[in-house]
Order: C-alpha cells, then sequence, then structure tokens
C-alpha cells in the first residue's frame, strides 16, 4: 500500500513536471513566432516577444539543464561566434575610448545574435514530447505571419504609398525579410504536399510575394527572388517535373510584364543612369547606386590597406583622406559613418580579416548543412541572406539580425521536428 501511494505521488509530481516543460517550450516557441510576424506590422511587439522567447529559454536551460540533449550545438556556436565577433570587435576598440556609444549597431547586432544562441540552443535541445503539434503550430504561425505581413503591404500598395515598406520605414530591409519570410513559407507548402492543388497554392504565394517585393522597388530582390525560388525549387525538388517549372516560368513572364512599365522599368533606368554617372563623375555625385558603386570601391582599398580592421572614426577618416587624395567617390563618405551597404565589405573595413572569416564561414556553414540535409528552407534563407549581403546589411540591422537569426532557427526546428517520430517520449 505505501509503495503504491508512493509509486502515485512520483507519477504525479512527473506528470506535473512534464507539463510545465511542456508548457515552457510553447511558451518559447509562441514568443519566436509572434517576433517574426511582428518585425514587419509593429516593431516593438517584434522586440517584446524576442526577449520574452529568451527569458522562457533561459528558464528553460536553468530548469532543465541536465536533462537537455546536444542536438544542433553547431548551430548555436555558430550563432554564438558571429555574435561574439561584434561585441569583442567594439570593446576592442571602444571600452575606455572618448567614442564609446552603447547604442553602437555592432554592438546590439552581436547581443541579440547571442541572445538567439540562447533560443535557439533551448528549442533544439528540449526534448519535446509532442514534435507533431509543436510542428503544426510552427507551419501556421509561419503562414499567419506571412497572411499578416502582405496584407499589410497590399494595404500600403492600395493606399497609394510610393513604396511598399510595412512598418519598418525601410523599403529595402522590407524586402529582404519579407523574401526570406516568403521562402520559408512557400517551400514549407511545398514539402508537405506534391498533390496538384498544392502546388498550385505555392505558385499563388510566389506570384503575390513578388509582386509584394516589386511594390518595394528594392532592385537587387526583384531580379534576384525568382531566380532564388526556381533554383532553389529545382535543386531541392527535382521529382516535381517540369509542369512547376515552367509555371512559375509563365508566373514570372506574366508578372514582370504587368509591373514592367509602372515599377520595373523606372527602377531599371535609374540604375543604369546612375552607373552610368558613376563613371563620368568618377563616383563624386550622390546617387542610390553610384553611392553603393564608391562605397564598395573604397571599401576594398580601406581593407586592403587595414587588414586587422579598426573603428568607425578611423575608417571615417581614413575614407575621406581616400577621397582628398584620389578626387574621386566622394559620394561614399555620406553613408561611411551608417555601413557601406555589403555585408562583407562593412564587415571586413571593421574587424578586419578576423570579422571576415567568421562571416564568410558562416555562410559556408549554413548552406553547406542546408545542401546535405536537403533542408529547402534553410537554403533559401541563407541564399536572400547572401545576396541581400551584397547590397546592404543584415547581421547590422536591428530588425533583420533578429527576425533572419530566428527565420533560421525555425527552418531547422521545423525540418529536425518533420524526422522525429510521432510517437516520441
Amino acid at each position: 500500500m505505501t509503495r503504491e501511494i508512493a509509486y502515485s505521488g512520483e507519477t504525479g509530481r512527473s506528470l506535473i513536471k512534464n507539463r510545465w516543460r511542456d508548457a515552457l517550450y510553447f511558451m518559447a516557441i509562441a514568443a519566436v513566432l509572434f517576433a517574426v510576424m511582428f518585425t514587419f506590422i509593429n516593431e516593438k511587439t517584434a522586440k517584446v516577444s524576442f526577449y520574452w522567447a529568451f527569458y522562457f529559454s533561459l528558464i528553460g536551460i536553468i530548469a532543465n539543464g541536465r536533462q537537455l540533449s546536444r542536438r544542433h550545438l553547431w548551430f548555436t556556436g555558430a550563432l554564438a561566434l558571429l555574435g561574439c565577433s561584434k561585441v569583442i570587435w567594439f570593446y576592442w576598440h571602444y571600452l575606455g575610448n572618448a567614442d564609446y556609444d552603447p547604442f553602437n549597431d555592432y554592438l546590439n547586432a552581436g547581443k541579440r545574435l547571442l541572445i538567439a544562441a540562447v533560443i535557439s540552443y533551448y528549442l533544439f535541445s528540449q526534448r519535446t514530447r509532442h514534435p507533431q503539434l509543436i510542428r503544426r503550430m510552427m507551419e501556421w504561425g509561419l503562414i499567419a505571419a506571412f497572411i499578416g505581413t502582405t496584407a499589410y503591404g497590399l494595404y500600403q500598395y492600395f493606399s497609394s504609398a510610393h513604396r511598399v515598406e510595412f512598418a519598418l520605414d525601410r523599403a529595402t530591409i522590407s524586402a529582404y525579410g519579407y523574401a526570406m519570410l516568403a521562402a520559408v513559407v512557400l517551400f514549407m507548402l511545398a514539402a508537405k504536399s506534391h498533390a496538384k492543388g498544392q502546388l498550385l497554392l505555392c505558385l499563388g504565394v510566389f506570384i503575390i510575394a513578388w509582386f509584394v517585393i516589386i511594390q518595394t522597388g528594392t532592385r537587387n530582390m526583384i531580379a534576384t527572388f525568382p531566380f532564388i525560388i526556381f533554383f532553389v525549387g529545382i535543386f531541392q525538388f527535382r521529382h516535381l517535373g517540369w509542369k512547376a517549372a515552367a509555371g512559375i516560368v509563365i508566373a514570372v513572364a506574366v508578372l514582370a510584364a504587368a509591373c514592367y512599365k509602372p515599377m520595373i522599368k523606372p527602377r531599371a533606368d535609374i540604375a543604369i543612369a546612375e552607373f552610368n554617372r558613376y563613371s563620368q563623375d568618377h563616383g563624386n555625385k550622390h546617387g542610390s547606386l553610384t553611392s553603393r558603386l564608391a562605397m564598395w570601391n573604397i571599401g576594398i582599398a580601406c581593407f586592403a590597406a587595414n587588414p586587422l580592421g579598426m573603428n568607425m572614426e578611423q575608417r571615417t577618416a581614413w575614407f575621406k583622406a581616400y577621397v582628398k587624395e584620389t578626387h574621386q567617390d566622394a559620394s561614399a563618405l555620406n553613408f561611411v559613418s551608417i555601413h557601406l551597404h555589403n555585408e562583407l565589405i562593412d564587415s571586413a573595413t571593421l574587424q578586419g580579416i578576423p570579422g571576415a572569416l567568421i562571416m564568410v564561414l558562416f555562410y559556408l556553414t549554413l548552406i553547406i548543412y542546408a545542401l546535405r540535409k536537403n533542408n529547402a528552407l534553410l537554403f533559401s534563407v541563407m541564399l536572400a541572406v547572401v545576396i541581400s549581403g551584397l547590397t546592404d546589411v543584415v547581421f547590422i540591422s536591428r530588425e533583420l539580425t533578429v527576425c533572419v537569426s530566428l527565420l533560421l532557427v525555425l527552418c531547422l526546428l521545423w525540418q529536425n521536428l518533420n524526422a522525429t517520430p510521432q510517437k516520441r517520449r
């Protein structure tokens, strides 16, 4: 009798403990999904959700430290390494310096990456008893995020906004993040079923997403989004056949023709004119593309001359000296104190060879893993990250640092849960 009572008490305590553990995990996942969803709708809500995801994860790690597994520790390490590289660079150059600024973009981006690493460690290492339920929650959460964001973008478009920029007030950043979210949802739907209706749904997602991206006026993503979808789709889903490929090609042709005159042609004409202006005026006249070309040209020269990096004030001084000496690329001076509109060049000029190598290592590690594991979601996001980084910054932007790091976590977690047996205990 005593043994039965003791056994019953032990079972009850285990049941309560398991329920508490499950609830904590559900709350962490929900907070991550809310952070992604509200990135484009309400930045403050996204920020609060991100920190709540961190709090839930930290509590889970402390409470279940001995029971946590080490799955995907490599990814947590990659995020942490990238974050540490930015934080260490900041304190190395600014601690005790008169130019110390606690709101430095590199410092804050590094902190956010470290927080995302803690979240990823908890979500990957906690052995949930409800993998299919969590996966379904993630699927519907990401679909809701895409629908909500798309609806907001279309609202801006029909409200005669000059460019769709969601709640971020920057069309370029909005286009990059939205393209990644759309790619994740599209390939998540493609992986679920190969039925004709499912393929039509994926095609619809692509058409709507590309239309919204076109309305952002972001030339980089307007040109590359169809190629990302087509390339990843053919590479990861070769068995879908020529009909799916033909559908994408036809959709691209029709949508490009419809949007060519009002949106695509004007942006293309401006790009061509600015490229010609850069050559004629030696990069001394301001323009969206001319300034970028000037920044990249000086940035490469700056990195070659200072391979170990420098702080932002030193970089600004170096740029000014370069312009004064060469009498060219003066338009770069308008943005050098912010960033150089290229992830790798910006990191290389400030963090030197170590920072550039860590960034490239991060890119390659995740892309190779995505290819080896046939993770179309992760592959598409990483291609968008690399392409976006050619003309802007991803892991320096406050909003994209959070959104992209969490999307990468969800891409890995979704496939991991998809491969988990339903009756796992």
